[in-house]
């Protein structure tokens, strides 16, 4: 392949050709300045450009692919940067960059992300494109996510957000809505769990006047009231099983009626959905029908815990700072060791909505410029049980004997999920376990977990 390789840097430029060349690929080596950088990418034959984000500090790689993009050049972009900020890796996504590079990176991972592209058809690529907002995560384990919000913000399909209570499922929401068609209207948020079923129809739908008893004005209802913004469900879950076939029934059509009224009203929004609560199961226990599940969730996005995430509590926890510095007008300029240890020994069974809080209020209980452990008071004094048979006790009693088989699966599955974060790689593991390698792996793969390279030797 002939590979551009674009960086404001030549030390970077020239190391990233050399590891190229040894693999075979011919180079373009350019700063993306030139006054005529798109003409040479169009006249080379480029098969596969390679970019920094900042070329400048008032012009980017991606502003250099959206020009190319304008001049009906179409190109897979590999992305280097040490700037993954929520607002470069969403916008990336938004333009059709599905590969970044964190900088510093090895020879090794280069190779690995090039490769793909000797073996992909250029006719596949989709260069797509813009995006502002944040959604505060480290690179690894946010990537995901926000090439998801990128996706979704491109088209007006059904998105599912999964994820426990305070994870930021209606931050999402509002982040493809403000980068999607939709966000010339509002993004209206209605909370399914506090509409009593006997209102929902005309919640939901409206009502003519004279409809029912009590019906003195006709009520727009929230699909008509959204115009041609974004209709956030949250707690979807919650809606009962004798309502689903309703929204069902809406969904496939995207027409409604008002209660009362006979004309076929067009839907013109977009729907974004979420809930806390394991809607696979609710399919399971015959809660919430499958169909609608399928027909909400044309995109699923699934938000980590905190408790998955716990290397980004440093990152959130500056965040905070700054935002407590703002708004509650105080110079806080960082945060002790100890302390920093301490909010990332903590349970969060509020997820990051619960360390916003605690950084707050230590903010706030803070005699210095700097957070000490001392300052640090958490609203629920009471952390995770380390009792085990506790904990077991509360599953049986929650799932009941008659799952006990389940239950089992759960514990196994989650004994086995903590030793693999823990060891540094699978040998090492089976021989603290007293078992072979390959029962080890059979015992993963039954519980789906999965081994990094670093840890599978």
């Amino acid at each position: 392949m002939k590979i551009a390789i674009i960086d404001d840097q030549s030390e970077i430029r020239y190391s990233v050709s050399k590891i190229l060349k040894r693999v075979g690929h011919d180079t373009l080596l350019l700063s993306g300045l030139e006054f005529d950088v798109i003409k040479q990418i169009k006249e080379s034959g480029i098969d596969l450009l390679v970019v920094d984000v900042m070329l400048s500090d008032d012009f980017s790689g991606i502003d250099l692919i959206k020009n190319l993009i304008r001049q009906g050049i179409k190109l897979p972009v590999v992305l280097m940067t040490a700037y993954t900020t929520p607002t470069n890796m969403i916008e990336a996504s938004k333009i059709g960059i599905k590969d970044i590079l964190q900088k510093p990176f090895t020879p090794d991972e280069l190779k690995e992300i090039i490769k793909k592209y000797d073996e992909k058809n250029e006719n596949d690529i989709k260069i797509i494109g813009q995006i502002n907002e944040e959604f505060v995560g480290s690179f690894q384990t946010m990537k995901d996510i926000y090439n998801k919000i990128g996706v979704a913000s491109t088209n007006d399909l059904p998105v599912m957000i999964l994820g426990d209570t305070g994870t930021g499922k209606e931050l999402i929401a509002n982040l493809i809505h403000k980068n999607s068609k939709f966000s010339k209207s509002d993004i209206l948020a209605v909370n399914c769990a506090t509409i009593p079923s006997e209102l929902f129809e005309s919640q939901f739908f409206g009502h003519e006047k004279g409809s029912f008893s009590g019906a003195k004005e006709k009520h727009i209802g929230f699909a008509e009231a959204v115009g041609e913004g974004t209709l956030f469900l949250d707690e979807i879950g919650e809606i009962d099983i004798s309502l689903q076939s309703k929204l069902l029934r809406f969904l496939e059509n995207k027409t409604f009626k008002r209660v009362g009224g006979n004309k076929d009203i067009k839907f013109k929004g977009r729907i974004i959905s979420a809930t806390n609560i394991n809607i696979l199961e609710n399919i399971e226990n015959k809660t919430f029908r499958e169909d609608l599940y399928f027909r909400l969730s044309t995109i699923k996005i699934e938000v980590p815990s905190l408790e998955e995430r716990k290397e980004d509590i440093p990152i959130l926890a500056q965040f905070f700072i700054k935002k407590a510095n703002k708004e509650l007008n105080l110079n806080i300029q960082g945060i002790s060791n100890d302390a920093m240890e301490l909010l990332k020994s903590r349970y969060y069974k509020g997820n990051i909505r619960e360390l916003k809080n605690s950084i707050y209020n230590s903010a706030l209980n803070a005699h210095e410029d700097i957070i000490k452990k001392e300052n640090i008071h958490f609203e629920n004094k009471q952390k995770r049980s380390n009792n085990i048979s506790e904990a077991i006790q509360t599953l049986i009693e929650e799932k009941g004997i008659e799952n006990a088989q389940e239950i089992f699966g759960q514990i196994e599955k989650e004994f086995y999920k903590k030793l693999l974060n823990k060891c540094d790689n699978i040998t090492h593991l089976s021989n603290y376990l007293g078992i072979s390698r390959s029962t080890l792996r059979k015992i993963l793969n039954k519980h789906g977990l999965q081994q990094n390279s670093s840890n599978s030797k």
